[in-house]
């Protein structure tokens, strides 16, 4: 049998003074583009070893990208020389899935070999506990 697992990554939160730095109305506490690289390494492992503790070995980890953009074009008097724009876009870890297979004999041979053949993978959304 094999388990879908979601872990989500997080943004890194911002220094005291690089958050003061905005104005009082928007002081944002967290990146919008660097991820905690730390916290999503220590969340890995965590994940790992629950699934090695519930007789599971891990296949693969695949990492989920997201991105943001953001582009403004200017139109001068007409002008080819007075009109422009610019634009500019980036990706960031949004996560990770771990696939992973159960070891070990728990299941009846019969009942492992019909799991086998449908291959259900439970998904879990990354508000779920691991």
């Amino acid at each position: 049998m094999n388990k879908v697992l979601y872990v989500p990554a997080h943004f890194q939160a911002l220094p005291g003074k690089a958050a003061d730095a905005w104005s009082k109305k928007k002081s944002p506490k967290q990146s919008d583009s660097l991820v905690d690289g730390e916290r999503l390494s220590r969340d890995i492992a965590a994940a790992v070893e629950t699934l090695n503790a519930q007789g599971y070995e891990v296949q693969s980890i695949m990492p989920i990208t997201s991105g943001k953009y953001d582009f403004a074009t200017m139109h001068g008097s007409g002008s080819m020389f007075e009109s422009g724009g610019y634009g500019y876009g980036y990706s960031f870890t949004q996560g990770v899935t771990i696939i992973a297979r159960r070891i070990g004999g728990n299941l009846p041979a019969k009942v492992e070999e019909d799991a086998e053949e449908l291959n259900p993978l439970p998904l879990f959304d990354q508000d779920s506990e691991i």
